[in-house]
């Protein structure tokens, strides 16, 4: 296949072409329009279209290259932006699905669709290496395809890793300012051993461990230095405000560079620049995100980008007191960037170590990544929001706006062992968890900080889950293991088989992880039905663990309205979880027996309102449940054990309870209170 350069200007060559017809219609376009009157704080005002304000790359041009990770609405891109990153075109499952076959066309369909509007385009690559959207058969993951042993086989898992790096980088690294060698290879951050935080339980790490960020890092400087091409080498990751996992990727870095000094040609580190992920929300500590860079300038001689950025806003309605806070957040981070900058506009002393800061769309999106979020510059129209000016003009933007306060969500029901999120009530993700266990080293292989639980499983039992939800954007949902009560810690077999189950809205998933991915429209509510059985015999970290709702892709823009579970049984189904109206009140039942060797036993059962008595059931020694319907009698000499329950309308059963009857001297009249102790064992 021939090497994709469409792109690529001649040397000396003049710009021309449709970039400078574009140029031309863009400059009487701008001429034609009258210039917006200045605001009362002197601002340009909102509500206007692109071509009405200072083009991005423009106004950053001599502090860091301006550019855009993902698609956008195509004018306003060529017009803001300096650079285009693919967002899923050049990730491993869109360019080598099937081993050994590579697809190029989505990647070089999408940059040719922009070096078209504009040839100087500056463009960057995303991603070799990554564990998710990637076909798991790269790291060996079972079941054995491809002649492979399906084992984690570190050395097949190594040759596969090379392989694809050589395939990619062999067809664009000669394009490329820089491209993502390694996507979001930590886990759960521990700063005092980055080798540890890298355990996430899938991709790379189950079969090549640690080292496996290095190895990616030096098979693509082996290539890139071999072919003399000059193209930067990312790590990139999201998450890295926080000073944690902050730590733990200097850390990384620091020791990879540190360890490889003098490998590459002319002094070259072999990771050369931090991708900061600036997934951000009003809730976002700017003042840490400015502390990890400088920590990340402290390296040297490493880079900083800032990728993938957005600043997500609560979904339903964009109102004018978060369209303004949002401004003020795109505002300070900005003046933050470029008080790092390593362009020639930073004079302020610090270290200029931003080289690149890209968004991650160009206006607001119904669907698809943030979709419904609000968390670009641009309205869904293409009109200017605060965001914009905050972005403009950083300084004079905070120096005229203050942040309003807006009212929180309301208290939500307290549910044991349930948590739930939303990203419109203020939290700063949606979904939920479903917490099964309080012991990560017992079955059902979960845990918690808190010590509540929302029902304990019983191996071999069939539990259905309900989750009614309301699409604000995100169309897709997922169902999910999760190993603690975090929005991270996906157990090892969740990661592997995350996308293997999908259904549409109509249909009951009969396996977790289930994908959710069809049959569902922005502001639709949902019921997603998951049942399942769980025979207790899954390893540890493998496919058992509390239950997660999430957005599928990442996606935050829904609300959780309700969450039943309940076990399913011939004998009736079992409430067991009911969010956010309770957790239900289970009947009880009051045990009276009256005799001498034979006793007469009745049982007199209640159910908490609003339910009512379904039914009140008895075994005798572990029999099969018997229908109460009035007083039996059973002979005391038999040493027989009663066990006994109640079951309302809901299908709430009262926990087992047991009498043992035994022979003993003259009459008995007993009566046994639902809150005596039981004697079930």
């Amino acid at each position: 296949m021939p090497k994709f350069r469409p792109f690529r200007r001649a040397r000396g060559a003049t710009r021309g072409g449709v970039a400078s017809a574009l140029a031309c219609l863009m400059a009487v376009g701008v001429a034609a329009a009258a210039p917006p009157a200045a605001a009362a704080d002197g601002l340009p005002p909102t509500g206007q279209t692109y071509e009405h304000y200072t083009p991005l790359k423009e106004a950053y041009q001599d502090y860091f290259s301006f550019g855009i990770f993902g698609a956008g609405e195509i004018d306003g891109l060529i017009y803001n932006y300096e650079s285009y990153t693919p967002g899923n075109e050049m990730k491993p499952e869109s360019t080598q699905a099937v081993k050994g076959e590579f697809t190029f066309d989505a990647a070089d369909a999408a940059m040719a669709r922009y070096a078209e509007r504009n040839p100087d385009l500056k463009f960057y690559g995303h991603t070799l290496t990554w564990h998710s959207q990637s076909p798991t058969w790269m790291w060996d993951a079972p079941p054995a395809r491809y002649d492979q042993p399906g084992t984690f086989d570190a050395d097949v898992a190594l040759d596969n890793m090379n392989a694809h790096i050589e395939g990619v980088l062999g067809r664009y690294g000669g394009e490329l300012v820089a491209i993502d060698v390694v996507n979001e290879a930590v886990g759960t951050a521990d700063p005092s051993d980055w080798r540890a935080s890298l355990a996430k339980g899938e991709g790379w790490y189950q079969a090549l461990g640690p080292d496996w960020v290095e190895l990616a890092f030096l098979k693509a400087a082996e290539v890139v230095d071999a072919a003399g091409w000059d193209v930067k080498l990312i790590y990139n990751d999201f998450g890295l405000d926080s000073p944690a996992k902050a730590r733990v990727v200097y850390e990384m870095v620091k020791d990879i560079n540190e360890r490889y000094e003098g490998v590459r040609p002319n002094g070259k580190p072999l990771i050369e620049v931090i991708g900061m992920q600036g997934h951000y929300n009003l809730d976002t500590d700017v003042t840490a995100v400015e502390s990890n860079i400088e920590l990340f300038a402290s390296l040297g001689d490493v880079e900083v980008n800032v990728t993938e950025m957005d600043i997500a806003l609560p979904p339903g309605t964009l109102t004018p007191e978060n369209e303004n806070n949002q401004g003020m957040k795109y505002a300070e981070l900005f003046e933050i960037y470029r008080a790092y900058a390593a362009g020639p506009a930073n004079t302020t002393g610090n270290p200029q170590v931003i080289t690149a800061v890209k968004l991650a769309g160009v206006r607001d999106v119904h669907t698809g990544w943030k979709g419904g979020e609000f968390a670009m510059p641009y309205d869904y129209d293409g009109h200017a929001k605060d965001a914009l000016l905050g972005i403009l003009y950083p300084a004079e933007f905070l120096a005229t706006h203050d942040y309003i306060e807006v009212p929180g969500g309301g208290e939500r029901p307290d549910i044991p062992g349930v948590h739930v999120y939303d990203t419109s009530r203020g939290d700063s993700w949606s979904g939920a968890n479903i917490i099964l266990g309080d012991d990560a080293s017992v079955w059902p292989w979960s845990s918690t900080d808190d010590g509540e639980v929302a029902f304990h499983p019983e191996p071999g039992a069939t539990y259905r889950l309900t989750v009614n939800y309301t699409a604000k954007g995100t169309t897709s949902i997922r169902v999910r293991w999760v190993a603690d009560n975090t929005n991270g810690g996906y157990t090892s077999g969740d990661g592997a088989a995350v996308n293997d189950h999908q259904y549409g809205a109509d249909e009951v998933a009969t396996f977790v992880p289930a994908y959710f991915n069809s049959g569902m429209v922005n502001m639709g509510t949902y019921n997603l039905v998951t049942e399942i059985t769980l025979d207790g015999s899954q390893p540890a970290d493998a496919l058992v663990g509390n239950l997660a709702v999430r957005g599928g892709a990442g996606g935050n823009a829904f609300s959780i309205n309700g969450i039943t579970v309940e076990q399913v049984s011939g004998d009736g189904d079992r409430l067991l979880v009911d969010w956010p109206n309770g957790t239900p009140e289970a009947p009880s039942t009051t045990l009276r027996y009256q005799g001498n060797n034979w006793v007469t036993v009745s049982l007199d059962a209640v159910a908490a309102a609003p339910a009512t008595l379904a039914r009140t059931e008895y075994r005798i020694d572990g029999g099969d449940w018997v229908t109460y319907t009035g007083p039996f009698t059973l002979k005391r000499s038999d040493r027989q054990t009663l066990t006994y329950r109640a079951v309302d309308s809901f299908g709430t059963a009262e926990p087992d309870r047991c009498a043992t009857f035994a022979p003993g001297n003259g009459r008995v009249d007993v009566e046994v209170e639902p809150d005596a102790e039981s004697l079930c064992v």
